[in-house]
């Protein structure tokens, strides 16, 4: 079987709402590994340039 890869974000209202740890237990229960994790405050413009190919999308 391949090896996946998959990006999770937890917005701000989840984090305000004290829910990264809820979010890490629901993926691990899944059987999902968590490989790396980084806690930043995204510019703007990284937010326009992750989110620009779903712009068109409803």
């Amino acid at each position: 079987m391949a090896l996946e890869s998959t990006f999770v974000m937890v917005k701000p209202d989840g984090v305000a709402r004290g829910l990264i740890g809820e979010v890490i237990s629901r993926l691990e229960s899944k059987g999902l590994m968590l490989e790396r994790m980084e806690m930043l405050t995204i510019s703007e413009e990284l937010a326009g340039h992750h989110y620009a190919e779903h712009t068109e999308k409803p």
